[in-house]
């Protein structure tokens, strides 16, 4: 067994493996990355059925998608397969295509680009927001949900956006400051959604 192997059934978590919308198999991998410049994988053991386009689902049902595979070679043995992933967030931004409409004449009541395109960067930009509010430390974090909850709650409503609506949180993002920009993102989708 290789130093990876080892390390993969000692210390490795359960992945859900889907292929083409079902659950195809259940295997221990391990998130690793081999130094901070380089793309982040999940390592599982050689062999492994994982392929280019599946999603891997951890244990707090985060999905990543599959994005490319190695098999990594110790002493000329198979040591592991590398799966390298995108979050959803970066699968959502790598394959939307923008399309933009373009009226000549009159442009009365016209949007350029389409809703449909806003609300999947606000979806996308919720559910980055979730994910970064999951895996932080913070001691904020029911205060954190509770911002993200309202601005998802405001982009489903489809109301303006009331001027202080955050106020009460400031503080909450004042010892947060890493949240800023995801609710930047968030609210700037809400305000071009609401550009008619």
């Amino acid at each position: 067994m290789t130093p990876a192997q080892q390390f993969i059934n000692d210390r490795g978590i359960m992945f859900k493996v889907e292929r083409n919308g079902t659950i195809v198999s259940e295997l221990k991998g391990l998130p690793n990355q081999d130094n901070p410049q380089s793309p982040k994988y999940v390592g599982f053991l050689p062999d492994s059925d994982v392929k280019i386009g599946d999603w891997i689902i951890n244990s707090a049902n985060e999905r990543l998608y599959v994005s490319d595979t190695n098999t990594d070679f110790f002493l000329q043995n198979k040591s592991q397969l590398k799966a390298y992933y995108q979050t959803t967030v970066e699968h959502n931004a790598k394959s939307e295509t923008p399309s933009v409409s373009f009226q000549i004449g009159s442009a009365t009541n016209s949007v350029i680009g389409n809703q449909s395109h806003f609300s999947m960067n606000i979806n996308g930009s919720i559910q980055d927001a979730r994910e970064r509010v999951n895996s932080s430390n913070s001691s904020d974090k029911a205060e954190l949900h509770q911002i993200i909850d309202l601005l998802e709650q405001i982009s489903q409503s489809q109301e303006p956006i009331q001027h202080g609506v955050l106020s009460r949180f400031a503080s909450v993002i004042q010892r947060n400051s890493w949240i800023a920009s995801p609710i930047a993102s968030i609210a700037l989708n809400l305000l071009l959604t609401q550009i008619h």
